[in-house]
């Protein structure tokens, strides 16, 4: 039933391209999960999300914040990379906050990771994304906040930023679905990161092109850098890692964080 289910979604992302976020990732790129991720040093607490709450990872700097960061994980849920990935934020200087659109639930293979995405309660999902920015608002000290996110959450990234923009600096999307709506996109606050992979065949270069031109109508200030790479070649817990590719847009990515957040 499942491969099924994921044969009909594949053939649905590829007649809408530009307007399904939950498109589901090409069977070549059903990679396994390593679970050998660097141990988290942070901390939990729990977002008000209407009646109902959310945990979330805490990742703090040594110091008064230099700028706050939404981290959103990919299609996996919130494990102990998406964690790792915080505490390196932090201990740039910022204050980062990774929320858990899952409700709890991780993956550690595709098939999991797919149905997960697949039943995300979008609803729940865009109140646990408010009520992070809410948060980091609250304490990062008067420091200006950003969003972060790679596969699924790289468009999570996006959405949030155009869900809140008066409250979003910046934005940084790793291989994630873009929006090509020139008038929703005009609302953004901050530059736009987007880091890629030209061997993507769920983001693939074409969409990038468009989400490019998009944002160039909409006025919107952007870098993009595209890599010889696969989906999800950043992380190294995966089994599309690009080590050379994956250290140089790591050091895009703080370079520009350093740029458009830091104090």
């Amino acid at each position: 039933m499942l491969t099924m289910l994921a044969a009909l979604l594949l053939a649905q992302a590829h007649a809408h391209p530009a307007d399904d976020s939950k498109s589901a990732v090409p069977q070549h790129q059903m990679h396994p999960l390593d679970q050998n991720a660097p141990k988290p040093h942070g901390s939990m607490t729990a977002l008000k999300v209407g009646s109902e709450t959310s945990k979330a990872y805490v990742a703090k700097p040594k110091g008064k914040p230099q700028g706050a960061l939404l981290v959103v994980h990919e299609w996996w849920g919130l494990n102990d990379w998406v964690k790792h990935q915080a505490d390196q934020l932090a201990g740039q200087g910022y204050l980062a906050l990774a929320v858990d659109l899952y409700k709890g639930k991780v993956a550690t293979d595709p098939k999991e990771a797919g149905a997960l995405m697949q039943a995300k309660d979008e609803n729940w999902g865009d109140q646990v994304e408010e009520a992070g920015l809410e948060w980091l608002k609250a304490n990062a000290q008067g420091a200006k906040v950003g969003t972060i996110g790679w596969c699924m959450g790289g468009g999570e990234s996006l959405k949030a930023s155009l869900h809140d923009p008066k409250d979003v600096d910046v934005t940084v999307m790793y291989y994630g679905l873009p929006v090509d709506d020139v008038e929703k996109l005009k609302t953004l606050k901050g530059p736009v990161l987007g880091i890629w992979a030209n061997q993507d065949g769920w983001i693939t270069p074409e969409k990038v092109a468009a989400f490019d031109k998009a944002l160039t109508e909409a006025g919107v200030k952007h870098e993009f850098h595209p890599y010889d790479a696969d989906h999800a070649f950043a992380n190294p817990s995966g089994g599309k890692y690009n080590g050379a590719a994956a250290k140089d847009a790591w050091q895009k990515t703080t370079k520009f964080l350093a740029a458009n957040l830091k104090k």
